[in-house]
């Protein structure tokens, strides 16, 4: 193997700090990315690892296809096999999210069963510096700010039960992961919807992503993964900034008033997500902000599922909805 296309050395660099013999879980579809995600782990003498497949049920016999070689793949060495399956347009269609939002949904649901199953606190996943600067691109064009332009990170948590996501081929372009594939003859399925262009995602990397490359004379992905990463550590920082004073059940309007619009947006955001159990839109935050700079009335907003925001007395309170009679 050329010296250039092994990318141990790197990969062992960005799990230097994970145990290696405590139960984790490699996410593989299949595809290139998590097929070279695995044989790393391996390699790196992960010695509890556990290998989880997701079918959507979206794609017929070609997705039968990649389970069955996910799971021979996952017998090579003995590890164990976990599968799940899911009814992508069904939950598509009852909850009112896009294929591409079901799926990831679903999909991240099944890796926290996977994970609790295997015992594992830790479930490894594929993507890659193009997912990361795709995803910045993404949220650039829906108008989201550093946690959605940062939100493919190199380690995030899966869920409320203290499973992380890790994603230690951030580092690694898609062209190095091939590379490594190619050196090291590793067999994978191809996906034959990546080149569909009825998904965003895919109209970003084959039309955006080379259009911008070819305005800017360079290929962006490298500078645009990195700006995620920036992005990434300065939301964690600005969290840290003000997760002490979202504790209280109640915010001082006086003492709100005085921080900078930043902070307030900040604050207030991570406040209603403590209160209400999800996240907060740049929308809602605006009109919360609204209530709480202004005297007049209405002193009240509606916030997702049901609550209200109401000022009252100096300080604003999140009001939970009425159970029905």
């Amino acid at each position: 193997m050329k010296k250039a296309a092994d990318l141990l050395p790197r990969f062992l660099q960005r799990v230097r700090h994970l145990p290696r013999t405590t139960p984790v879980i490699a996410g593989v579809s299949g595809g290139i990315d998590s097929v070279a995600l695995l044989d790393l782990l391996r390699r790196a003498e992960f010695r509890k690892l556990a290998v989880a497949h997701f079918h959507h049920g979206l794609r017929g016999k070609s997705a039968d296809r990649d389970a069955e070689f996910v799971r021979a793949l996952a017998g090579e060495t003995g590890d164990p096999f976990i599968a799940g399956r899911g009814q992508t347009r069904v939950r598509a269609a009852r909850k009112r999210e896009s294929i591409e939002e079901a799926a990831r949904n679903l999909r991240r649901a099944f890796f926290a069963r996977a994970a609790k199953k295997h015992g594992a606190t830790v479930v490894f996943l594929g993507h890659h510096s193009g997912d990361a600067a795709e995803t910045v691109l993404f949220h650039l064009a829906r108008g989201g700010g550093s946690r959605g332009l940062s939100s493919l990170r190199g380690q995030s948590p899966l869920d409320r039960s203290g499973i992380t996501i890790v994603r230690p081929l951030l580092g690694f372009t898609r062209q190095e992961i091939a590379a490594y594939a190619t050196a090291r003859r590793l067999s994978f399925c191809e996906d034959e919807t990546n080149n569909s262009r009825l998904h965003t995602r895919n109209c970003l990397r084959h039309e955006v992503m080379p259009a911008l490359a070819g305005a800017v004379g360079h290929d962006p992905v490298p500078v645009m993964a990195r700006t995620g990463e920036i992005l990434a550590a300065e939301d964690e920082w600005m969290e840290s900034l003000v997760a002490g004073d979202a504790r209280p059940a109640q915010l001082d309007v006086r003492t709100l008033r005085r921080k900078p619009v930043a902070h307030q947006r900040r604050l207030l955001r991570a406040w209603l997500r403590q209160r209400i159990g999800r996240d907060i839109d740049f929308e809602t935050i605006e009109r919360a902000r609204e209530v709480a700079l202004s005297d007049d009335q209405p002193a009240k907003t509606n916030l997702p599922g049901g609550h209200h925001l109401r000022r009252r007395a100096g300080k604003l309170f999140v009001e939970k909805p009425r159970r029905a009679k």
